[in-house]
């Protein structure tokens, strides 16, 4: 009994002497690999060696957003890797399993050295991969070269030369990743002793890219595909980055999208360059149909917001359209069509032909009213009330109403004003400010 009572004491000995052990240790990210030692990721594709040996300093970054840089450690780095192939994988909907291995080793380096990647043969199959990274690196650059990384062992898995990815494809996809869940896989680099990461998944994925495009001139496929040298630098790399992560989203947002952008990627090596492969992936015969699919692929995107609604000005464009009506003038020789203003042409024409004119363009302002965002929203809502109310009287009495039909022009001209002040003003500062009054009734 004595003798199970002391094993009893020495085995817990044992584990307090191994739980201070375990206290004292400094943190996984902290922890420099021994030479020959290396850490894998969850997806077993990666394998993180280092031959940096230095201490860990603090980074004073918020964990609420994505630091400008980021210093490599063999853990963190095993971690970020893991979650951005997840993402990836996510945002493709690949469900095969990868066959090239990726070896990451970090060196001392400087902030701003480039890293070096390069493609090798496997010892069983196919092909690896293996960049060397400095040990200080901007956050998107990482971000860029593992996504990068993982494209090619995709697109090389079948192909003996190696493909040439289309630059817009790695930048694209790191935009994606970045402005939906960027802070939460730059966690593993904050070394900061407590503290909870703040972030809230945005609902607009190109949210940080939006204004940029909207902004920017229309920018060409053959542009994309072959981006001037200018496009590393300045504002031309902000627009670039944007575009590249509109054309991305764009293509994952198709019926199929992630299959078809898979089947480019394995297309990529039977041509010399990419845009025969993306024909065929997408179902362009031709380059015009591609530039001419790429060119209302941003005309849509500028002129609508993150929820899809017509931008303001677009919307107030199609309202003033829309209460325009098509008449005939007669002529010496035939009659002419001619655009009039819906007040005009009340003043004339008998109530039957009133209401008949009245109902599509009713039609047209409740469409505009669905696509509209609330500080137009407002202005049709009043048009269509007005048209309606009017509308509504003649049908139960169909005879010239002189009072009814003043009190309509009134308001019409009233509201009238009001879109000519609007249509003025710049789309995000005036109109979100003014206040529209119901029109008078």
């Amino acid at each position: 009994m004595k003798a199970s009572s002391n094993k009893r004491i020495y085995g817990l000995s044992l584990l307090g002497l191994f739980v201070l052990l375990l206290l004292n240790q400094p943190p996984l990210a902290a922890q420099n690999l021994r030479p020959g030692h290396s850490l894998t990721s969850r997806s077993k594709q990666f394998v993180i060696t280092s031959s940096v040996n230095a201490p860990l300093t603090t980074s004073t970054t918020k964990s609420g957003s994505i630091p400008e840089r980021v210093r490599l450690t063999p853990a963190a780095l095993t971690s970020f890797v893991g979650s951005v192939r997840k993402q990836w994988v996510q945002k493709y909907k690949i469900n095969s399993n990868w066959q090239g291995r990726i070896y990451l080793h970090i060196v001392q380096g400087k902030y701003g050295d480039q890293p070096d990647i390069r493609r090798t043969p496997s010892p069983t199959h196919g092909w690896d991969y293996r960049a060397i990274l400095p040990y200080e690196m901007s956050s998107r650059t990482l971000t860029q070269v593992v996504v990068h990384l993982l494209l090619q062992e995709f697109a090389g898995r079948y192909a003996t030369e190696e493909p040439h990815l289309p630059p817009w494809i790695a930048t694209g996809t790191t935009e994606l990743i970045l402005q939906t869940s960027g802070p939460i896989l730059f966690v593993p680099f904050h070394t900061s002793a407590g503290g909870a990461i703040s972030f809230t998944q945005p609902r607009d994925p190109l949210h940080a890219s939006r204004k940029i495009i909207q902004d920017s001139p229309t920018i060409s496929f053959l542009q994309m595909s072959l981006p001037s040298a200018k496009t590393n630098s300045g504002e031309a790399q902000l627009v670039y980055r944007a575009c590249s992560h509109l054309l991305v989203y764009k293509i994952l947002e198709q019926n199929e999208g992630g299959k078809r952008l898979q089947f480019f990627l394995r297309e990529l090596h039977k041509h010399k360059n990419s845009t025969p492969a993306f024909g065929i992936a997408f179902g362009h015969k031709n380059m015009l149909q591609i530039e001419q699919w790429w060119t209302l692929s941003q005309t849509q995107f500028r002129s609508r917001d993150a929820y899809n609604r017509w931008r303001p000005k677009v919307v107030l464009t199609h309202l003033a359209d829309s209460l325009l009506i098509r008449t005939s003038i007669s002529s010496e020789s035939e009659p002419k069509p001619k655009l009039i203003p819906i007040q005009d042409y009340l003043t004339d024409g008998t109530p039957i032909e009133h209401i008949q004119k009245i109902k599509p363009i009713l039609q047209r302002l409740k469409f505009l009213q669905v696509n509209a965002p609330p500080e137009t929203a407002r202005l049709i809502l009043d048009y269509r009330s007005v048209l309606e109310t009017y509308s509504k009287r003649l049908k139960l009495k169909p005879i010239k109403n002189p009072l009814l039909l003043r009190n309509t022009v009134h308001q019409l001209n009233l509201l009238d004003t009001i879109l000519a002040d609007m249509s003025t003003k710049p789309d995000s500062n005036a109109i979100k400010a003014k206040q529209i009054q119901p029109a008078p009734r």
